[in-house]
């Protein structure tokens, strides 16, 4: 135009309105196409509400939001009277991997897995290795396919639940722990979703329930079904194990299910569990954990759609839910060992007392609240998953004693027995531990009167023994024994069982007694005192009806207390003066000393006799530092036996397996716990045994024990013939001090003889280091005396001690 030399016009002008929409009268219009507004709220963009022409508010935000989304907005109604509704931005949530990363976490957890499951297959066939191809495949196949699938389908099923009401929730990714312990060898320890759920719009209470559910529920029911699978092909017969295995503990839903198809077997299988089976434990522990309402997890989520968002927020309900979980914390705590436990509290109550720092769920239509019966099918389903689904105290644990030998669990502790009545019992035979037990037992009758007892099984063979072999937790073995008590009055009695298993030695004894009839209670004195004046005590229950007054005629033992019985439980207690022990001359067929003979007098006019060895009075072998030098003629015989255990009671070997020595030269032998040697050679060499300090040592033949001792740490003296601490019938021995220093050799003399020259006594002053000396101590006298001839022996020296007492009648 400047160039045809035309003039430009003026332009005209733009009219400009002054009154411009901001964003909050934007917002205002837009939203008051669905609602009728109210007052404004306390932020902006907020109104008081009610439905457009009285519709219903919660359809009316739906419309609202679809118009809102391409705008990058949200409507928010929040659960008031009258309810508020809010503006805001629309939270941005993309997933946090990709998908190619997606597939490379589950390809590597899904690596973790198979490691895991190719360690329980090392553990329970000694065959396979953790680095085997076939223990890869197998574990591949049988234990991470089953939790990869079943994660898979708890994913999806999340997924599409949520596309019903219009939400993207993404993929889980599960979280593995690839080292297996006894406290959690499942591998598998939780899976967790890709959003922040308070990123994460929910159109209402409902969906939020319903889709935070399904992955605990799903996990649960595909673990408790696989459980079923493992167990069905778990076998009843134990594999062979070189280290403990893991004992699991399955839910109350698995057990019922289990009790009547697979009866006992279903606490055996548990022993060495199926990878399957074990990676359906693993799954519903996890489904279980998932649905705890700890803040964070979907269980807390689902407590939000059951009791409303706003009403979470509320401090006086957050205060309650923390103090509940305080207490679970304190209780769990105290209760359980199981590390998972404790730390699943300590979690749960540290996110309860600080709920800030973990994400909340964002509700969109918190108004729209959830009616009864949606509320009472997501009660349900989490109430029975949380009770029925418990997995125990402990869901796994370490068997220690998995080779512990035969249990005597069911054993009875006492029997009732009537005089000359045969009393018939079947003793179950069943393992401790896991492992099949093969081994001997040996029954002895002990007591006062042992010798007018019977005892017989089926399955006793020509040394005494019942030998037993193969014995399983699902094939379990009997025996039955017959016990004939004599035809007189029954004084109690032990039945001592010896379980004589290889590296799992023990015994068990039962009781005898009389019911019914006064009597005491224990078979044996008991040792209270054990001094130069013994004390020793028993129980006696003196039944109704009956009444007394003991009795003895022994001078050297009197009565501590009342010696009138009334109808009760009474303690009776007797007081030995110098020499007591020794001056008893009967033992029981264990070599124990007998107390003195007390008669119960009733008051009926009646008589009755009570004779029982006093217990842990048998004979003493003094060793000196763990070791001690065999005599010559000691265990003298090629069929002899030497036999030692550091605990339980001295028996002969069920066996005739014996380590032989040759005592032809110079030789020295420790004896381990339960060990027979077998003596042979011409005796010219010396021999030493290490016995250790405590227990005791035994010499059998082939007719049975010849003799025993109790191990006791002191000065190694020996006396021929018999034994330090023992009555000495001969009156003239031989000590042999076999120690490295020399030893006085004084006398004592006790007792209340009127006279004082009744004994003729030889002794040397001192016995050499390795030598010997004669002592001779002759009664002498024409009193009618109670002698005890011993010997006792310390640092200080040798003692011989000579008691003599009068009867109780008085010295002639």
């Amino acid at each position: 135009m400047a160039l045809s030399g035309e003039r430009m016009s003026d332009p005209e002008p733009i009219v400009i309105d002054t009154e411009t929409w901001g964003s909050q009268e934007l917002c205002e219009v837009i939203v008051s196409r669905y609602f009728d507004l109210g007052n404004e709220g306390a932020i902006s963009a907020s109104w008081e509400v009610q439905g457009l022409d009285g519709k219903d508010a919660s359809d009316q935000l739906v419309r609202l939001n679809r118009h809102l989304e391409p705008l990058g907005m949200v409507g928010v109604l929040e659960n008031r009277n009258p309810p508020i509704l809010s503006l805001s931005r629309y939270p941005s949530s993309h997933s946090v991997l990709r998908t190619w990363q997606q597939v490379l976490v589950w390809f590597l957890m899904a690596g973790f897995m198979t490691m895991v499951g190719a360690s329980w297959l090392a553990r329970y066939e000694t065959e396979s290795s953790v680095l085997q191809t076939s223990a890869f495949g197998q574990s591949a196949l049988f234990f991470t396919l089953p939790i990869v699938v079943s994660l898979l389908i708890a994913s999806h099923l999340r997924s599409i639940v949520a596309k019903r009401y219009g939400v993207e929730v993404g993929h889980m990714v599960p979280i593995v722990f690839p080292i297996p312990t006894p406290s959690w060898p499942f591998g598998i320890i939780g899976a967790m979703g890709q959003r922040r759920t308070d990123l994460l719009p929910m159109p209402n209470r409902r969906a939020l329930g319903l889709i935070e559910i399904v992955v605990p529920l799903t996990l649960f029911v595909a673990g408790t079904s696989l459980t079923m699978v493992g167990l069905s092909i778990t076998s009843s017969t134990p594999p062979s194990l070189d280290e403990a295995p893991v004992v699991f503990e399955t839910n109350a839903i698995v057990q019922i299910l289990s009790a009547s198809w697979l009866g006992e077997d279903f606490g055996v299988r548990l022993q060495w569990l199926h990878p399957t089976g074990i990676a359906g434990i693993g799954l519903s522990i996890v489904g279980w954990g998932l649905m705890l309402p700890i803040p964070g997890f979907p269980g807390d989520r689902a407590l939000h759609s059951l009791i409303g968002p706003s009403e979470m927020r509320d401090s006086s309900i957050q205060t309650t839910i923390f103090v509940v979980m305080l207490a679970v914390l304190v209780l769990v705590f105290t209760t359980s060992d199981y590390i998972p436990w404790i730390f699943l509290a300590a979690v749960g109550a540290w996110q309860r007392f600080s709920p800030e720092i973990v994400p909340q769920p964002f509700v969109v239509d918190e108004y729209a609240g959830l009616d009864d019966q949606v509320r009472g099918r997501l009660a349900s389903i989490v109430l029975v998953v949380l009770i029925a689904g418990f997995p125990g105290m402990m869901p796994s644990s370490l068997l220690d004693d998995y080779d512990a030998g035969l249990s005597t669990e069911s054993w009875p502790d006492e029997l009732a027995v009537q005089p000359g009545e045969e009393l018939s019992y079947s003793l179950v035979l069943e393992p401790e531990g896991v492992l099949p037990v093969t081994g001997w037992l040996q029954m002895r009758i002990e007591g006062g009167m042992s010798g007018q007892w019977g005892i017989s099984s089926e399955c006793l063979d020509l040394r005494g023994a019942c030998p037993f072999s193969g014995v399983l937790q699902a094939n379990k073995g009997e025996v039955s024994i017959t016990i004939t008590p004599p035809e007189t009055s029954v004084v109690p009695h032990s039945l001592r069982i010896l379980i004589d298993v290889q590296g799992n030695q023990k015994e068990h004894v039962i009781g005898l007694i009389h019911a019914g009839s006064s009597g005491p209670l224990q078979p044996f004195w008991a040792f209270v005192d054990g001094g130069v004046t013994p004390l020793i005590c028993i129980d006696v229950r003196i039944s109704e009806g009956d009444s007394g007054n003991l009795t003895t005629n022994d001078s050297y033992w009197s009565f501590t207390n009342d010696t009138e019985l009334r109808p009760g439980l009474q303690e009776i207690c007797l007081r030995g003066h110098e020499g007591a022990m020794q001056s008893s001359e009967g033992t029981d067929e264990q070599h124990r000393k007998f107390g003195p003979e007390v008669v119960f007098e009733h008051d009926n006019g009646s008589n009755e006799t009570w004779q029982l060895a006093i217990e842990g009075s048998e004979p003493a072998l003094y060793i000196s530092r763990g070791e001690w030098a065999l005599p010559s003629w000691f265990a003298a015989g090629s069929e002899n036996v030497i036999y030692h255990a550091d605990s339980g009671s001295a028996f002969c070997p069920s066996s005739d397996m014996a380590a032989v020595v040759d005592t032809s030269e110079n030789w020295s032998r420790t004896l381990e716990d339960y060990s027979p040697i077998q003596i042979t050679g011409d005796r010219g060499g010396n021999g030493t045994l290490g016995l250790g300090d405590i227990g005791w040592m035994a010499v059998c033949s082939g007719d049975g024990m010849v003799e025993s001792y109790r191990i006791v740490e002191g000065v190694d003296v020996l006396i021929v013939p018999g034994s330090i601490g023992q009555r000495l019938d001969a009156s003239e021995f031989v000590l042999h001090n076999r120690g490295g220093e020399q030893l006085s050799v004084s006398v004592e003399w006790h007792g209340d003889s009127p006279e004082s020259d009744i004994w003729d006594v030889s002794i040397p002053d001192f016995v050499e280091s390795g030598g010997s000396a004669v002592v001779g101590a002759f009664p002498t006298g024409e009193l009618s005396l109670l002698r005890a001839l011993w010997v006792s022996v310390d640092e200080d020296g040798i003692v011989v001690h000579l008691a003599a007492r009068c009867p109780t009648v008085g010295c002639a």
